[in-house]
C-alpha cells in the first residue's frame, strides 16, 4: 500500500508549497501587477501566483527589509520547483552541435563599429579614422579588454593594462604599463578617464573585510586619470559586494550591474550589498555622512529559492565628488540586459513544472474533501508568524495533513482518484502551456545618473542574449524560444516541440503584435533588428533565415525564408540590403543527424524580403576550427568603406580524416569584403609558426596565440592577442611593426605602476 501511495506523496509534499505560499509575502498597495486572463481555464493557486510574480513592489525602509529578510529565511524550501524558479536566459547558449567551445561566449549581433576625429589627444594628433568597439546600441558604450582612441591603445594582459602610443604605427611603443594585484575584467575609455574593473580579490587580507561577519565576493571598479598616459593616476577606487553581472556607459555615466546571493540574513550586518570606497564602507545614512550610498530596494512576489540582490549603480567617472546613485532589486536567479539610450531592460525567465501543475490540480481535488478540522488546521499554519514557524516547518505540517488523508484512501479510491487527477492534467496542461516558460522583462528608465522604474510585462519563451532585444520608436521588440518539454499528460508529444516567437509590446511593455510558432522543432541561434526588419537564425539540421517586417507593430508578418546548410551564430550588417553571417558549416550523418565542420562566412542578399538569397559563402577549417567572433561580438571587425572584415581565427585541418583537425593557424582572417561576396585577403599569425601556448580561462576559454581583437587607425590593422600587438599594412598586409606584451618592471622604470 505504500508503494503504491508513491505517486500521490511525491506530489503532496510539493502541494504544500501550494497551499502556503500565497499566505508568506507582505502586502503593498503599490504593487503594479499585470492579470492573467481570466477566460483561461487554470487552478486559482496558479492564476494568483502568476499574477503576483510579475509585480513589483518596494520596501519602505531598510528595517522593512530586514525584516521581511529575517521572517522569510529562503533556505532550500521548494527545491528549486517553486513557481518563482528562474533560470538565467543564457542557459541554452553554450550548446553548439559539437562545435570546440574553448574560444567563445555570448554568441550575439551588433552594430557597425562607429569612427571617429582624433581630439583632445595629448603627444601628437592621433588618427582620422579608427574603429571603436562593436556594440549593440550606437551611444552606448560597452566594456571590453581593449580600447582605442585613434592614438593611443589601452588593453588588458592577464593582470597587466598596457597603454601604447600606437599611433603612427611605425613609432608604437609601450608608454606604461598597469600592474594589478587583482585581475582586471575588461575596461572603458572616456577622454582622459580610464575605467578598470575585475574581481577584488586582494580585499580578503585587509583589515576592513576581516571585521565583516558575512564574507563574500567583491568587484573592485577603479577611475585613472591619464591626461598624462605616462603617469596614470588613480581618481576613484570602489568595492561592491557581489559578482559582476554587465555594464555600460552612457555619456559620463557608467551604470554598472552586479549581482549579490543572499543565502541567509545576519543581523546586525548591513541588509544590502556593501559599497566601499576607499576601503571604507559608505553608510546608507546619507543624512549623516557625506559619502553614502542608499539605493531604493524593489522585490516581486515569488517565492524566492534565494534572494539574489541586482543591484544597478550609476557613477559618474568625470565628476568624482558626485555621491554614486542606483537601485536594487530583489531577484531569483541570474538576469539578461538590454540597454537603449534611455532605458535599462532586466529580464529573467519564469518556469512553471509539471509538478506544479499537479500541485495546484490536487488542491482543487483534495482541499474541499478535507474535513473541516483539517482545512481549519491549515489556515492556522498558515497564519502562524514566519518568526515562530519557519517556512519550511508550515510546508512540513501540512504536508503530513495531506498525507493523512491520502493513507487513508482504499486502493479503489485512489485509483479513482489518480485517473481524475489525470484527466484534469490533460484538461489544464493546454492552458497552461505558455505559462511553462516565460520572459519577464522589467524596464528602468535612465537619465544622466538617475533611474525610474516603469514598467513590467512578459512574454512566451526564453531569450537567448542581449541581442534578442531591441527598443524601436518607443516600442520594445524581443525574439525567444519556447523550449522543448516533456509531459506525460499530453498524448501528441509533437505539441511539446520547441518553436520560436517575436513580439513587439508598446511602453508600457503590453502586447502590441506578435508572431508565435515559427519553426517547430529549432531554437533561434541569433537575432538581428535593423529598423523596420528583424532577421532570426533558426537551427536544427539546415539553417533557416526568416526575414520579418515590422513596420507595423501591431501586425509583423514574416515576409522570406531562406533554408540553407549550416547555421548562423552572428548576423551583422553590410548595408540595408546585404547581411553578413558567420557561424559553422555542418552536414548531414549516416544516421541522420548533423555534424559540425568549419567556420563558415555566409552573405545573405535581403533586397528582395519575400526572398533571400545566399550570394556567397566562405568556410575556414574542418571540425574543431573556431573564431571568438561566433560567440563575443566585440571581436568582429568590420568597415564597408574599406572593404574590411577581420575575424579571430583558430583553423583545425583534417589532414589524417580522423574527424577533427590538427591545430594549423591560430591568429587573424583578413577579408575584402564587397557586394558579391568574400576574398581572404591574408593571415596574420599570432602563433610563431604554430607554437604551442598557455591555456588562460576567463571568462571564456582561449590560448595567449587566440587574436582576441582587431582594430584599424588610417590605413593599419592592429591585431592584438595575449602576445603580440601587431600592426600591419591594410594595403598589403605587410608587417609595420610588432610589439610583444612583456614590459617587465625595471627598478628605475616610471611606466611602471603597480595597483593594490
Amino acid at each position: 500500500m505504500k508503494i503504491k501511495n508513491l505517486k500521490i506523496l511525491s506530489v503532496v509534499l510539493l502541494l504544500s508549497v501550494l497551499l502556503s505560499a500565497c499566505s508568506l509575502w507582505p502586502d503593498d498597495p503599490s504593487n503594479q501587477i499585470k492579470k492573467v486572463d481570466d477566460n483561461i481555464d487554470l487552478p486559482e493557486d496558479i492564476k494568483e501566483d502568476l499574477q503576483k510574480q510579475s509585480g513589483i513592489k518596494k520596501f519602505s525602509d531598510y528595517e522593512e527589509l530586514a525584516v521581511f529578510l529575517e521572517e522569510n529565511d529562503s533556505g532550500d524550501v521548494y527545491g528549486g520547483y517553486g513557481l518563482g524558479s528562474a533560470r538565467s536566459s543564457m542557459a541554452f547558449e553554450d550548446f553548439d552541435m559539437g562545435a570546440n567551445m574553448e574560444v567563445g561566449i555570448d554568441s550575439g549581433l551588433a552594430e557597425l563599429p562607429a569612427t571617429k576625429q582624433a581630439t583632445g589627444l595629448g603627444g601628437g594628433g592621433g588618427a582620422e579614422d579608427f574603429s571603436q568597439t562593436n556594440v549593440q546600441v550606437k551611444g552606448v558604450d560597452e566594456a571590453d579588454i581593449i580600447k582605442n582612441d585613434g592614438k593611443y591603445v589601452y588593453a588588458v594582459v592577464n593582470n597587466n593594462l598596457f597603454i601604447v602610443d600606437a599611433y603612427p604605427a611605425e613609432k608604437a611603443d609601450i608608454l606604461a604599463k598597469i600592474e594589478f594585484k587583482s585581475r582586471p575584467q575588461d575596461i572603458y575609455i572616456n577622454d582622459d578617464r580610464l575605467v578598470v574593473f575585475g574581481y577584488d580579490t586582494e580585499i580578503f587580507k585587509k583589515t576592513e573585510y576581516k571585521s565583516f561577519r558575512r564574507r563574500y565576493n567583491y568587484v573592485f571598479f577603479k577611475v585613472f586619470d591619464i591626461s598624462n598616459r605616462r603617469e596614470p593616476k588613480e581618481l576613484r577606487d570602489l568595492d561592491f559586494e557581489g559578482n559582476y553581472s554587465n555594464s555600460r556607459m552612457i555619456g559620463d555615466y557608467v551604470y554598472f550591474v552586479t549581482n549579490y546571493n543572499n543565502y541567509y540574513y545576519i543581523p546586525e550586518e548591513p541588509v544590502i550589498p556593501r559599497v566601499l570606497e576607499d576601503g571604507k564602507e559608505l553608510s546608507s545614512d546619507c543624512q549623516a555622512k557625506d559619502k553614502c550610498f542608499a539605493p531604493e530596494v524593489y522585490y516581486f512576489d515569488i517565492p524566492y529559492d534565494n534572494y539574489n540582490f541586482t543591484s544597478i549603480t550609476a557613477i559618474n567617472i568625470k565628476d568624482n565628488s558626485q555621491k554614486i546613485q542606483g537601485d536594487i532589486y530583489m531577484l531569483s536567479a541570474n538576469q539578461n540586459m538590454y540597454v537603449s539610450q534611455d532605458n535599462i531592460f532586466i529580464t529573467y525567465t519564469r518556469y512553471v513544472s509539471e509538478y506544479e501543475l499537479s500541485m495546484a490540480v490536487m488542491k482543487e481535488m483534495i482541499y474541499p474533501k478535507l474535513s473541516e478540522k483539517d482545512q481549519e488546521r491549515i489556515r492556522g499554519i498558515e497564519a502562524v508568524d514566519s518568526y515562530i514557524l519557519s517556512d519550511a516547518e508550515k510546508l512540513n505540517k501540512i504536508a503530513r495533513i495531506i498525507e493523512r488523508y491520502t493513507y487513508n484512501l482504499t486502493e479503489q479510491e485512489r485509483k479513482k482518484f489518480e485517473e481524475e487527477l489525470e484527466e484534469k492534467m490533460k484538461e489544464k496542461y493546454k492552458n497552461l502551456a505558455k505559462e511553462m516558460e516565460k520572459t519577464i522583462i522589467h524596464k528602468i528608465a535612465i537619465d544622466n545618473g538617475q533611474l525610474e522604474y516603469k514598467a513590467n510585462g512578459e512574454v512566451t519563451g526564453a531569450v537567448l542574449n542581449q541581442f534578442s532585444m531591441d527598443e524601436n520608436g518607443g516600442y520594445f521588440r524581443i525574439a525567444t524560444t519556447k523550449n522543448r518539454t516533456w509531459s506525460r499528460y499530453v498524448d501528441d508529444q509533437d505539441e511539446l516541440e520547441s518553436y520560436s516567437n517575436l513580439y513587439v509590446l508598446d511602453e508600457d511593455l503590453k502586447q502590441a503584435g506578435s508572431i508565435e510558432g515559427l519553426a517547430k522543432g529549432e531554437r533561434i541561434y541569433s537575432v538581428r533588428f535593423m529598423q523596420d526588419r528583424a532577421y532570426l537564425v533558426t537551427f536544427k539540421q539546415v539553417d533557416p533565415l526568416f526575414v520579418v517586417d515590422l513596420k507595423n507593430p501591431r501586425n509583423p508578418k514574416v515576409l522570406g525564408e531562406l533554408k540553407i546548410p549550416g547555421f548562423s551564430n552572428y548576423l551583422h550588417p553590410y548595408d540595408d540590403d546585404l547581411l553578413i553571417g558567420i557561424g559553422k558549416d555542418t552536414k548531414e550523418t549516416e544516421w541522420g543527424g548533423v555534424r559540425t565542420l568549419g567556420v563558415k562566412l555566409s552573405l545573405f542578399d535581403v533586397s528582395d524580403v519575400s526572398d533571400p538569397k545566399e550570394v556567397d559563402t566562405y568556410v575556414m577549417g574542418d571540425a574543431g576550427s573556431d573564431s571568438i567572433a561566433l560567440h563575443d561580438h566585440k571581436a568582429f571587425l568590420f568597415s564597408k568603406d574599406k572593404n574590411l572584415l577581420v575575424l579571430p581565427m583558430m583553423i583545425r585541418e583534417d589532414l589524417e580524416n580522423r574527424g577533427w583537425g590538427k591545430l594549423t593557424f591560430s591568429g587573424a582572417a583578413v577579408f575584402d569584403i564587397d557586394e558579391d561576396g568574400f576574398e581572404l585577403k591574408g593571415k596574420i599569425d599570432h602563433s610563431d609558426g604554430g607554437q604551442e601556448a598557455a591555456r588562460r580561462c576567463w571568462g571564456y576559454c582561449f590560448y595567449d596565440n587566440n587574436v582576441l581583437r582587431s582594430l584599424y587607425m588610417d590605413d593599419v590593422l592592429y591585431t592584438f592577442s595575449n602576445n603580440y600587438l601587431k600592426m600591419n599594412d591594410l594595403g598589403d598586409l605587410d608587417e609595420v611593426k610588432s610589439l610583444k606584451l612583456e614590459k617587465e618592471k625595471d627598478q628605475d622604470d616610471d611606466d611602471f605602476v603597480i595597483i593594490n
